[in-house]
């Protein structure tokens, strides 16, 4: 009992606990069904909490599942969870948004993001399911979606109790062959037992999304999944009893198996799919459909002319994330604006629901008092209108001397003019007086007069130099965020995952044509690599890189990324930077 607290009294003391807690709700899956269940699922990082918080929504039935703690020591740093796990169970179809959850630890008030979960009609389940061991089922929610907007879809694999599964070769996914949709990634597959036409089966589901990319009747041909079984083997079992059957006198007496290698296809299915209206199409529309918000914030709150900034926009919501590009930033001249960093946060299994954060690097050209205001347009299916969302300006303060250009000084005929003006004496008879008394002569003789003269010509030199270092350093500023950004993106292509590697690459090559140039306008990696003059099989290279990034982000076209690959991605980007 002591070594139990003894421990318990450690695991307290870990600087894990130290650390601000961090909270994090999500859902198994963004869509459902009427009366079907889904899970949400609450984490409280570095901090033990043991009251479970309230969740209400309406038309929601949300209850507690079950809490637990969660302690890791992942390479050498310590990390330690609460869980709260509910079932959430829709009375009534439409689009329900879950609040932020509140928590209070310690006195202090914390609280996760918030949610959207989407309930359809239920599909009425499969009443004519084949009097079969096995069999697949392709479950389609709608049947009917705008072009670019995201359908979750169900394969569903059915299995009597007594049989024995696993997907072949292990860690393979099912197919779907066809044309004119993308697809979501697959998630881990979830199990779970359903009776069907009165006979228990035990149930395997992936989940995934497809979007169609161009209008009209778009057709789903059966998918398909290999599995390796082992069937018991059973005697011939008389009229009217079923060979797997649980009442089947003469089942499998021995507890003997067979293995066998399968193919199980599904149902096919379809979906129409609309064009997006023309109508009200906003300017800045880039392809998002769903439904989003969106919101923006600064760090720091207050620099100098020169200094960056970061400036972060947050898109959250239910949709295609993969479309969702970059808000609109109004144009200011006091601000030097790089193109962003993506990061996106999945909210669900699928990918549905999410948090997409485009960080800027912001560097002030002069004295500034807010942010450049932000624009983002999408449209939402539902509705079916196009929706423009708006970021208000956040208050910054900057101090420091202009870099913009100043007002033109005054013309050498304007100096001598005003010069001359000054030196006319305004009584000629009065000459005598002022070269006899107190003229140029007699102040030029004074011998404070030298010193005082150069003085003033060192704090002049001194001032000119100041203003001359500062703007050199100040125009340095950006090329130096983007050698702080490469360094960076050199250590992600690294990386195991094949999307990020690509991403950074193509990233490099926009930053190398950045640096070469005086007044670098945006440009994309594309448009960079054909306005260079470099050799044919280098330019080739190169674009392909690019390719198989798009493959990734908007056509879903997922390729290993091998230690190989890597190799002769750091080797095309080296002869990039060292072409001339």
């Amino acid at each position: 009992m002591k070594a139990m607290l003894l421990a318990v009294c450690l695991i307290l003391s870990h600087p894990a606990f130290a650390a601000d807690p961090v909270l994090k709700a999500s859902l198994s899956v963004a869509t459902t069904t009427v009366d079907q269940p889904v899970e949400l699922q609450v984490e409280i990082q570095n901090a033990r909490v043991t009251d479970a918080p309230q969740i209400t929504v309406d038309h929601l039935q949300i209850e507690l599942e079950g809490q637990s703690t969660r302690y890791q020591i992942i390479n050498g740093r310590a990390a330690f969870s609460s869980l709260f796990n509910y079932l959430v169970t829709p009375s009534q179809e439409g689009t329900y948004h879950i609040s932020p959850i509140t928590i209070s630890i310690d006195g202090k008030t914390y609280q996760t993001n918030d949610l959207t979960l989407q309930v359809t009609k239920a599909t009425g389940g499969m009443t004519n399911a084949p009097d079969k061991p096995f069999f697949g089922e392709l479950v389609i929610p709608k049947d009917s979606a705008f072009v670019g907007e995201p359908v979750p879809i169900e394969l569903r694999f059915y299995f009597d109790r007594r049989i024995w599964y696993q997907p072949y070769p292990q860690g393979q996914f099912p197919i779907i062959d066809g044309d004119g949709f993308v697809t979501k990634k697959y998630p881990d597959p979830v199990e779970k037992e359903e009776t069907v036409n009165g006979k228990r089966y035990r149930l395997l589901i992936y989940r995934t999304a497809v979007t169609g990319v161009h209008a009209g009747r778009l057709d789903l041909p059966s998918a398909y999944q290999e599995f390796l079984l082992h069937l018991p083997i059973t005697q011939g079992a008389p009229p009217g009893f079923d060979d797997f059957s649980d009442q089947n006198p003469f089942g499998n007496p021995t507890n003997a198996f067979e293995r066998k290698d399968v193919k199980i296809q599904t149902n096919s299915g379809s979906i129409e799919i609309k064009p997006l209206p023309e109508t009200g199409r906003p300017a800045n529309f880039t392809g998002g459909v769903g439904q989003f918000t969106m919101e923006s914030s600064i760090t720091p709150s207050k620099n100098r002319v020169g200094e960056p900034f970061t400036f972060e926009v947050q898109v959250k919501g239910l949709g295609n994330f993969d479309r969702v590009q970059p808000p609109e930033i109004e144009k200011m001249p006091e601000w030097d604006i790089h193109q962003p960093s993506v990061d996106v946060n999945a909210l669900d299994e699928v990918g549905l629901s999410a948090e997409k954060t485009f960080r800027y690097v912001l560097i002030p050209q002069a004295p500034v008092t807010r942010t450049p205001g932000v624009s983002f347009s999408y449209f939402d299916p539902t509705t079916e209108k196009y929706v423009t969302l708006k970021a208000d300006p956040r208050p910054v303060s900057v101090g420091g001397n202009s870099m913009l250009s100043q007002a033109p000084s005054p013309s050498g005929a304007q100096m001598g003019a005003s010069s001359g003006a000054m030196l006319i004496p305004a009584e000629v008879g009065n000459l005598t007086r002022l070269s006899g008394g107190t003229g140029f002569g007699t102040l030029r003789q004074s011998r404070w007069f030298w010193p005082l003269q150069g003085a003033a010509l060192i704090g002049l030199f001194g001032l000119g130099f100041g203003r001359w270092w500062y703007a050199w350093y100040a125009t340095r500023a950006q090329e130096r965020a983007l050698q702080r950004e490469r360094r960076r993106l050199y250590r992600a292509l690294d990386s195991q995952n094949g999307e990020n590697v690509l991403c950074a690459a193509t990233r490099l090559i926009e930053i190398d044509f950045l640096l070469r140039s005086k007044q670098p306008p945006p440009v994309t990696a594309e448009e960079a690599i054909n306005q260079r003059n470099i050799p044919e099989p280098l330019r080739e290279r190169l674009l392909d890189i690019v390719a198989k990034r798009s493959d990734f982000v908007y056509a879903h076209q997922f390729s290993q990324i091998t230690s190989m690959d890597r190799v002769g991605i750091k080797e095309t980007l080296r002869d990039w930077e060292q072409a001339t």
